[in-house]
């Protein structure tokens, strides 16, 4: 009788810690921004409930940053990033008053959502391969089953502005894996997104959308029916806070969530400049097999399929009798793959796109089917820092933010936000106004 009544007290104090844990990173979702490096390894060494305590205590102004970092590497030795945390720990405390883990589980029970870590049978342990800049946990709305669902999953992607020939080819390609039993993975997108996930729906398969904004928000917009059918019969997944809007630093690295789900990432039709290759990079990083259509030599929405068949990193294919060989040729469940990983896909990787993508959340897609061409505003884009294009991609075009409000938004602090506006109004894509900034449009 005494070791039953044991059992049950483990069990229970296992079931407080897991739901602590749970409050914890919920909360720590909402104060990082996606593939943070530095908040992963905080995580990893001291566990999230101590992170968040830590985060919140400089918040609070109980203890400064740098002393914070300087007591944390006396207590537990050198920390990936070490030199980083003490700022790193300023940035996370802009958003720690804001971040209420218990009130977004329950605002996202009440959707039918919940948020899965990786102490949950649930969770797709493929991710882990992503190394530091694996995800603290994911929200999801579906019914689909997180793990199960990806053990066998095939990520399809490729251009929003598709042609009907890359529609056609993803339509097939999904369906007919679907009918194999392969999950089809993608980002919920236009063009070749959307015809991935509706082929698979057609087919009565499961199919998820990873989103770079919260789960609880349909986007696009245009697609809220779609979306509707994939919460019937798969699932929303997102690693951004609920009512967290997209931003385009999210939507390129959502891509590595995309990439990591999958056995195989086919790249169906993509401009030389597409998001879509962003996700590509991510495959071969992780050593996943990238596969991709050809296309017309005077096609530009294929230029970018055309050039990873010609540099030999992605294989030819031209239907799913092709994607299924390359699945066979390394048959493993995502949940039995090592954890080797990539050790740089926290960072914005790849093509970043054209102007009217950069003004675009997603990035370059729209841009990339006219050709390579630059214009000026490409170039002045391009040639910014990570800071500096988190922060432009957090400034209103038609309404000018205070300080407060955009160090809020891109996640870095007052002194970070205002050196980055300072550059961007030097290059001409903001301006003052009033006690405000606004992007210029370009």
């Amino acid at each position: 009788m005494m070791e039953t009544t044991e059992s049950i007290d483990k069990g229970r104090d296992s079931a407080s810690t897991t739901t602590g844990q749970r409050i914890a990173i919920a909360a720590l979702l909402r104060i990082g921004e996606p593939g943070d490096g530095l908040l992963k390894s905080l995580v990893d060494a001291v566990g999230p409930i101590a992170s968040l305590e830590l985060i919140r205590a400089v918040a609070r102004g109980e203890a400064a940053a740098a002393e914070a970092a300087d007591r944390l590497a006396v207590e537990i030795g050198d920390l990936a990033g070490q030199g980083r945390l003490a700022e790193a720990l300023a940035r996370w405390a802009v958003r720690a008053a804001d971040a209420d883990g218990e009130h977004d589980l329950e605002g996202m029970v009440r959707l039918g959502g919940r948020l899965v870590i990786p102490a949950d049978d649930e969770w797709p342990t493929g991710l882990n391969d992503l190394g530091p800049a694996a995800p603290l946990g994911l929200w999801m709305r579906g019914a689909a089953a997180l793990g199960p669902s990806l053990s066998r999953a095939v990520a399809i992607v490729g251009a929003r502005a598709a042609s009907g020939y890359g529609t056609k080819c993803a339509s097939d390609l999904a369906w007919d894996l679907a009918a194999e039993g392969c999950a089809i993975v993608s980002g919920g997108a236009f063009g070749i997104d959307a015809a991935a996930h509706r082929a698979a729906l057609a087919r009565e398969g499961t199919t998820l959308a990873f989103m770079a904004g919260g789960v609880d928000r349909f986007y696009p917009a245009a697609n809220s029916d779609l979306f509707a059918h994939v919460l019937e019969h798969g699932a929303l997944v997102s690693e951004t806070a609920p009512g967290m809007t997209p931003m385009r630093h999210r939507f390129l690295l959502r891509n590595r969530l995309i990439a990591a789900s999958a056995l195989v990432t086919v790249v169906v039709e993509a401009g030389w400049r597409s998001g879509a290759l962003n996700t590509a990079r991510h495959a071969l990083e992780l050593s996943r097999a990238v596969a991709a259509y050809p296309g017309s030599v005077y096609s530009a929405s294929s230029a970018g399929t055309n050039r990873l068949i010609r540099l030999h990193e992605a294989e030819l294919v031209t239907g799913a009798g092709d994607v299924l060989d390359l699945i066979r040729d390394d048959e493993l469940p995502l949940g039995d793959f090592g954890t080797g990983g990539v050790r740089n896909a926290g960072r914005l990787a790849g093509d970043d796109g054209g102007a009217e993508g950069a003004n675009h959340p997603e990035g370059g897609d729209r841009v990339a089917e006219t050709g390579r061409g630059n214009d000026r505003g490409d170039e002045r884009v391009d040639d910014l820092g990570e800071r500096e294009k988190i922060c432009l991609n957090s400034l209103s075009v038609t309404k000018a933010l205070d300080v407060g409000t955009i160090s809020s938004r891109a996640g870095l602090t007052v002194g970070d936000a205002l050196s980055a506006l300072a550059l961007l109004e030097i290059e001409g894509l903001s301006e003052r106004d009033g006690a405000g900034w606004r992007k210029l449009r370009r």
